[in-house]
């Protein structure tokens, strides 16, 4: 099995200074989700492993964490492409 782990905030998805809250602010970087496409079609599986510590910090809960993963996931789906597993 090929594997490939990726952070979120930087790679998939635009950065901020203050934390991704919310999935309105979760915003993918011109690109991102075309590649892991590429990768998932090369025969890649794709994984996240990401340090939400804004989760920890009390920024966001953990029902807009999934609101925002399920964006992400519905964006994916949409250039042909999937995350397999999300770890933070």
């Amino acid at each position: 099995m090929k594997l490939v782990i990726l952070d979120r905030n930087g790679t998939l998805n635009v950065n901020r200074e203050d934390f991704v809250k919310s999935d309105i602010e979760w915003t993918p970087l011109p690109g991102s989700l075309e590649a892991v496409a590429r990768l998932n079609h090369a025969g890649w599986h794709v994984v996240i492993a990401s340090n939400q510590s804004g989760l920890g910090r009390g920024l966001f809960d953990v029902a807009s964490l999934n609101a925002m993963h399920a964006k992400m996931h519905k964006m994916l789906a949409a250039v042909g492409g999937r995350v397999d597993a999300i770890f933070y």
